[in-house]
């Protein structure tokens, strides 16, 4: 079906928006910068059965044919990063008859237009994303569900740096950013925002305290009319009191207005939170608080530690956000953003350890995410309680990533308005999952991945529950050093407490790149 106008419009207001923030990135002084520019194209012929991921019964098998040219480009200087990726997909299902072009994105860039001074952020993203919770819970674009959607993102971000001499650096960062979907029937809603971010910290005449300050504000214009638009507000001052050079005590507090619909208290109130840090090396840290705000109690916790060779992390979140924010938030989730944190204390130059991640992904051919891909979609402002651990061991031949994490989301608005979304199912959702991913060098030119996990999804409210298991394997050979070819296979089996929404998919996919 072709787009409609207002998508057409909408498309072409977000390309003329781009270009103009491209254009400026490229006119900013970067003579010294490097750049690496290459073609790609893979093909690959995928065998399923079950490619609508449909209930035991109404299974359909196919053979998928994808060919997916694509260019990266990425420059490196003084004054300019650029990381571009661009590949659009062409799907045929012979046994469905059926056709598909998706286009695929991800770029980000960073400008210095004025030493130490002026910047420029500007990143987009198209990706396929599950929409939905309650749905099939594709891990490709091989599926037909009808639960898969392109989403695209894009964030546009000029923003000032000053050092006030020794004793203060400030930042001051306005941001426009657009979320779309695309699809008349999902009940996201479509979404601009425009911000703004002032910070104040101490310079490096303050040893024993520190502190910062910082003002907060946005507004998030929904393009459904009956979906009520969001405006935040929020100011906070927080300090450090170092007891020893290790340990420092960590106190916060501030004021936040928030201008959503709620059926409990009105949004908004002062908050305090007080809490511990301790950095025993320069390679471990761990931070902890507890207070209020106008919800009721808050918490917070963050640990880190690396060695050469190894990455642990737990942290816990408790916020108010929406999905506008959590689809534009960093892609650590990811596998590379995994494998990133594995070179964190080795590489400690972030264009330096970009080049390692990408090199390990190629080498490895390894999948965007070793996670079960939960959709959801809600265009309310909702609660998220997050406890996430993972682990990352690089050995000279093996190298293994594990996560596990459970989280809650509860709606912070009527159900009754459109753009609820998940939440009209519940208004609490449940998730809960682990996932390990282990790879293997076989010699110099083969290498293997074994990924393996599950999820738990639940509607608390009505009870529905969805629990999935799934198992990768895949192995990489480098015939040439522009050409390598993939073989993998995956089991997927969802089981449900609702007997239609479960399924089992077996395939089986053969695949060969070619860098040009």
């Amino acid at each position: 079906m072709g787009a409609s106008p207002g998508f057409q419009d909408l498309r072409r207001r977000r390309f003329g928006i781009l270009c103009a923030a491209l254009s400026a990135l490229f006119a900013c002084p970067a003579v010294a910068a490097t750049w690496e520019i290459v073609p790609t194209l893979t093909i690959d012929e995928t065998y399923t059965d079950n490619v609508r991921l449909s209930a035991p019964g109404s299974e359909r098998s196919d053979w998928v044919t994808t060919l997916n040219p694509g260019l990266i480009v990425r420059g490196n200087g003084d004054r300019l990063r650029l990381d571009i990726a661009y590949s659009p997909l062409f799907l045929y299902r012979a046994r469905e008859g059926s056709s598909d072009v998706i286009h695929q994105l991800n770029a980000s860039a960073t400008a210095e237009f004025v030493k130490r001074t002026l910047f420029l952020d500007v990143r987009s993203t198209v990706s396929q994303q599950n929409i939905s919770a309650f749905g099939p819970q594709a891990d490709n674009n091989i599926n037909i569900t009808g639960n898969r959607e392109s989403v695209r993102s894009t964030l546009i971000s000029p923003f000032l740096r000053h050092d006030f001499g020794l004793d203060a650096r400030g930042e001051a960062r306005l941001s426009y950013s657009t979320v779309n979907v695309g699809s008349s029937t999902s009940a996201f809603s479509d979404s601009q925002a425009t911000g703004l971010d002032v910070r104040i910290k101490s310079g490096p005449t303050y040893k024993l305290l520190t502190w910062n300050a910082a003002y907060t504000q946005q507004h998030i214009d929904y393009d459904e009319l009956l979906v009520r638009d969001i405006d935040t507000q929020r100011i906070s001052t927080g300090a450090k009191l170092l007891i020893t050079p290790q340990v420092g005590l960590l106190a916060n507090v501030g004021y936040e207005d928030n201008s959503y619909l709620t059926t409990g208290r009105a949004p908004k109130g002062a908050f305090w939170n007080v809490g511990t840090e301790w950095n025993p090396t320069p390679r471990t840290r761990f931070a902890a608080t507890a207070g209020r705000n106008y919800e009721g109690s808050t918490a917070s916790l963050d640990f880190s530690h690396c060695t050469r060779l190894t990455v642990w992390t737990a942290s816990y979140v408790q916020d108010i956000t929406t999905a506008h924010a959590q689809i534009l938030g960093p892609a650590s989730e990811g596998t590379a953003g995994r494998v990133d944190g594995l070179y964190q204390c080795t590489i400690t130059d972030p264009a330096a350890r970009q080049t390692a991640v990408n090199a390990f992904m190629d080498q490895n051919s390894l999948p965007p995410s070793f996670g079960a891909q939960v959709g959801f979609n809600a265009s309310v402002p909702y609660l998220v309680k997050r406890l996430q651990g993972s682990l990352g061991i690089r050995g000279v031949r093996n190298t293994v990533l594990a996560n596990l994490f459970t989280q809650s989301r509860e709606a912070k608005g009527p159900l009754d308005q459109p753009g609820a979304g998940d939440f009209e199912q519940s208004p609490r959702i449940k998730d809960s999952g682990a996932s390990v991913l282990w790879t293997s060098r076989l010699s110099a030119q083969t290498a293997a991945y074994l990924n393996v996990g599950f999820t738990r999804n639940e509607f608390v409210e009505t009870g529905f529950v969805d629990k999935q298991k799934f198992i990768r394997l895949g192995m990489t050979r480098h015939f040439h050093p522009r050409l390598l070819g993939t073989v993998s296979v995956h089991r997927i089996q969802n089981v449900s407490s609702n007997n239609a929404a479960a399924y089992t998919e077996h395939a089986v996919s053969a695949a060969l790149i070619l860098r040009f």
